[in-house]
């Protein structure tokens, strides 16, 4: 995975094999966009104790619509608006991957 940094140099998004990730793409910078060769969805990290009340917001929305979450000891990745025929599965590997790699190059 190659790293996407923005003018700060700070983690950004990232580019893999088959697609790219990237942590937001809103104006009001709560969720992101992860694409693996044409399929695509967007993405946040919710935690129901610790999350902006933004984020609150979109989680009660995103649960009305179809979503899939991954519970990652409290964490959870959410992905939404999912376009294509990659499965929900395969979007949070993609962003557990990321957010692990992301982890790796901060340590």
């Amino acid at each position: 995975m190659e790293m996407i940094l923005n003018e700060n140099d700070l983690v950004v998004g990232a580019k893999f094999k088959n697609g790219t990730i990237q942590d937001y793409v809103d104006d009001t910078n709560t969720y992101g966009l992860v694409r693996i060769e044409e399929s695509y969805a967007n993405w946040f990290l919710f935690n129901k104790d610790e999350s902006e009340d933004d984020l609150q917001e979109l989680y009660k929305k995103v649960l009305k619509e179809e979503h899939f979450i991954h519970n990652d000891f409290g964490e959870e990745i959410v992905v939404f608006n999912k376009v294509g025929d990659k499965s929900f599965e395969q979007f949070v590997k993609t962003i557990d991957d990321y957010l692990n790699d992301e982890l790796g190059t901060i340590v």
